[in-house]
C-alpha cells in the first residue's frame, strides 16, 4: 500500500510539472491556429458576401491583404499560390443603399421569399444589423 501511495504522489507531481507545458503552443501550432483564424474569417465574409453587398465589399477589401499574405508566405511556389488565391466577389445591381438585396417583381430574393431571406441573412433594406454576428452566413 505504501508503494502505491508513493507512486500516486509521484504521478501527481509529474502531472503538475508537465501540464503547464501543454498550454504553450509551438511555432507550428501557432501558424496553424493563425491560418485557421484567417481562413474562417475569410470564409465567413465570403459566405455572407454572396448575399449582402456590404459583406462583399468588406471581403474584397480584406482580399488584397490576404493575397499579399499568401505572396509573402509562399513566395515563388506558384502551385500553392494558385490553390489558395481568391478572387473578388462581383456586386450585382438590385441592392439597397444599405447593401441588402431587393426582392424581384415576384417578391423573391435568390428564389427565396423576401421575409425568409431577410430573416436568414439579417439584412433588411434601409437598416443595418446592430450585431453582424446575428446574421447567418451563406444562406
Amino acid at each position: 500500500m505504501m508503494k502505491m501511495t508513493w507512486f500516486v504522489a509521484f504521478l501527481i507531481m509529474l502531472i503538475l510539472v508537465v501540464a503547464p507545458a501543454y498550454g504553450e503552443m509551438t511555432d507550428y501550432q501557432r501558424g496553424v491556429a493563425n491560418g485557421l483564424k484567417v481562413g474562417l474569417f475569410m470564409g465567413e465574409y465570403y459566405g455572407r458576401g454572396q448575399y449582402v453587398v456590404n459583406y462583399a465589399g468588406q471581403f474584397n477589401t480584406y482580399l488584397d491583404t490576404y493575397n499579399q499574405f499568401l505572396g509573402a508566405s509562399f513566395g515563388s511556389n506558384q502551385t500553392l499560390l494558385n490553390e489558395f488565391t481568391l478572387s473578388t466577389i462581383a456586386v450585382a445591381s438590385g441592392y439597397s443603399k444599405s447593401g441588402a438585396a431587393m426582392p424581384d417583381a415576384s417578391g423573391r430574393i435568390f428564389g427565396y421569399p423576401a421575409a425568409a431571406y431577410y430573416t436568414w441573412t439579417g439584412a433588411v433594406p434601409g437598416t443595418r444589423p446592430q450585431n453582424h454576428g446575428d446574421a447567418l452566413p451563406g444562406v
